[in-house]
């Protein structure tokens, strides 16, 4: 059986939007950072923070010391496949309590035969449902594509009126949580910093609908916006609130196109 080993990726390097392109047009890495001991054909589980498990690939090639990175090893990569929405790492200390990396995910490891099992079962669920845990604790700690998929989820049309209320629970937190997440610590109208940090600590900004539920069917990340205070204030009780809630709209509807 292949051995399975969890590697990096980041975002500001452009790890992530290349994932992206890798598994939409299947090509190959000729070099990325793997333990030394990666033998060909092993499976890879690539992290990438901020989001968590994020895509699978298999090693093509042996590991061979990298140039430009002291005491690190490249081996190549193909099968590139996005893991959607990508596995928050809450929802992997949850799942795997005996999977220690987790706790600081800041280095590459070769997890045991036991603890891989968990993984490639996690993966294979997220894969089968393409939808995270739908309670409280796991929406507190959800990426923002887990939020999304969340916020963007429909009953279906046999569901009962409990599931209903079940979802529409679950979508309305979700939104809430997601358009605060896009807005990562910034007035989504006028860019000014969060005015302080709430408790947990997270940037405090406001949702704010930018159509009223009732006058325009349910609520969609599209239609919320996350504002400071003050913007909030202004888009209820300004005297120009009209003009500017119509601003607001084309700003939300930049941010989701």
């Amino acid at each position: 059986m292949p051995t399975l080993h969890i590697v990096q990726g980041g975002i500001d390097n452009g790890d992530k939007k290349w994932l992206e392109k890798a598994a939409r047009n299947n090509l190959s890495s000729p070099s990325w950072i793997v333990p030394k001991s990666v033998g060909i054909g092993d499976i890879v589980v690539i992290y990438v923070a901020d989001y968590g498990f994020f895509a699978t690939a298999k090693i093509k090639t042996l590991a061979k010391p990298r140039v430009d990175w002291k005491n690190r090893y490249g081996a190549g990569l193909n099968f590139i496949k996005l893991i959607e929405p990508a596995i928050s790492i809450g929802t992997i200390r949850r799942h795997i309590s005996k999977l220690k990396w987790a706790i600081y995910p800041r280095s590459i490891t070769t997890p045991t035969p036991e603890i891989a099992s968990q993984i490639l079962k996690l993966i294979s669920e997220r894969r089968k449902t393409r939808l995270p845990d739908l309670d409280d604790e796991a929406l507190g700690t959800a990426n923002i594509d887990e939020l999304r998929k969340v916020a963007l989820l429909s009953a279906r049309p046999s569901a009962t009126e409990k599931e209903r209320t079940v979802i529409y629970r679950v979508r309305s937190k979700a939104i809430h949580l997601y358009v605060l997440n896009r807005a990562n610590g910034h007035c989504e109208s006028c860019n000014a910093v969060a005015p302080f940090r709430k408790a947990d600590g997270r940037p405090y900004l406001e949702p704010h609908h930018t159509t009223r539920l009732a006058d325009d069917g349910p609520d969609h990340p599209a239609k919320v916006i996350g504002l400071c205070p003050n913007c909030h204030r202004r888009a209820h009780f300004a005297e120009d609130a009209a003009v500017f809630n119509r601003s607001l709209k084309r700003k939300v509807a930049r941010l989701e196109r």
